[in-house]
């Protein structure tokens, strides 16, 4: 159990890109043994099945696993990382595309017969990678942190409240006698981030977001302030009711998980509940949320209950996905944008699209727009704009 264990973090560090020569090696080894063919199995299904492959004879698994120790040697001798990208190992039990990053270029790794090769694209000179971890914490002396290179350990002290970095997140613990003062966290695009408030309320910020709040909470309530994106699992408190100020709508809660979609871009302000209750408070009006329902704000309307909410479309950016369901392509542009830091540029004569499923936000920006590419729409990466094409 152990070494199938080993060989499992092997395969993650090699698929990383984080993997040591000692460690390469020892992969190697384990390939050619069919005790591990369940585990790289797994591993695979986990993080590669966003694209279908035709299924072909079980002869080519073994040539996969040749041509993939193959890749291996050759990227330990340039010293360059190896990915493999997109793919699902039982529907191929052989027809599998295969993108080793080691600076050589497109290659086929396998094709069924009569057909033409299932082409994987390397890296282009104007790719954009995927998002990351990272954020901008603003002191309440307006001196900022970049929490992207930040070590681990205490980042700054606000009046007795111990800002720490620990395990990729901030966490704020409040002393004795400590007084309000505010901190604000900012997401850039490209970048998404986790804090942990002082009262233990842990909040998930998207890319293109920023919350402010008191380094420690008064006595008699929580507030805090988003704009964006956030997920909010908070700390039951019944003497202190914990507040978002959305624009000009505010949600109530004593302890909840619930997320806050609120883009200026976006044509609705959406809260959305997975558990406990939350109350929308907006001009004078008021709207209690049930789990499962989603509130939708109009800039300019009234608040509308919707009892049809798919989750995890909600939560696909937390859980490490793009979930698109009867999604049109500006709404799939939008989100593109803002996760790998581009700015969307549409030619003339774009149709309507629609799409429908989920592709793993762990992705290079090419690879994603082959997968979208599929739905008769083009794109090309210029620089750092993405440009639509009929």
């Amino acid at each position: 159990m152990y070494q199938k264990e080993v060989f499992n973090e092997l395969m993650e560090q090699f698929i990383s890109g984080e993997i040591t020569s000692e460690g390469k090696t020892m992969l190697l080894s384990m390939l050619d043994n069919p005790q591990y063919s369940e585990e790289l199995n797994a591993i695979l299904r986990e993080n590669y099945d966003s694209v279908e492959i035709p299924t072909v004879s079980p002869d080519v698994t073994k040539k996969f696993i040749e041509e993939l120790r193959k890749k291996m040697d050759a990227s330990s001798k340039t010293k360059e990382s190896s990915v493999i990208r997109l793919f699902n190992w039982r529907k191929i039990a052989v027809a599998a595309s295969v993108l080793v990053a080691i600076g050589i270029g497109t290659f086929a790794l396998f094709q069924k017969r009569d057909q033409s090769p299932v082409m994987v694209a390397s890296k282009e000179s104007n790719d954009k990678e995927p998002g990351k971890t990272g954020a901008i914490l603003t002191l309440s002396d307006g001196s900022k942190i970049v929490l992207d290179s930040a070590g681990n350990g205490l980042l700054a002290n606000q009046n007795n409240t111990a800002v720490l970095k620990k395990n990729g997140g901030v966490v704020y613990k409040a002393g004795s006698g400590t007084q309000v003062v505010y901190n604000t966290m900012t997401t850039p695009r490209a970048r998404q981030y986790n804090l942990e408030l002082s009262d233990g309320t842990k909040v998930w910020l998207n890319a293109s977001s920023s919350i402010t709040f008191p380094t420690s909470f008064a006595a008699n309530e929580r507030k805090v302030t988003l704009t964006g994106e956030a997920y909010f699992e908070v700390a039951k408190d019944k003497k202190r009711p914990f507040r978002v100020s959305v624009n000009d709508m505010q949600v109530n809660v004593l302890g909840t998980h619930f997320n806050v979609n609120a883009y200026d871009d976006e044509a609705t302000v959406n809260t959305t509940l997975l558990e406990g209750s939350v109350l929308l408070t907006e001009k004078g009006k008021k709207v209690l949320l049930k789990p499962g329902q989603q509130a939708q704000k109009q800039k300019l309307g009234a608040i509308v209950v919707n009892d049809n909410v798919n989750l995890e479309e909600v939560m696909g950016w937390k859980n490490g996905v793009f979930y698109f369901e009867n999604a049109s392509l500006q709404m799939v542009l939008r989100q593109l944008s803002r996760w790998y830091d581009v700015d969307v540029v549409f030619e003339k004569g774009i149709p309507e699209r629609t799409f429908e499923g989920e592709i793993q936000r762990n992705l290079q920006l090419s690879q994603v727009l082959k997968i979208l590419e599929k739905n008769k729409v083009h794109f090309k990466i210029d620089g750092n704009v993405l440009r639509v094409m009929p």
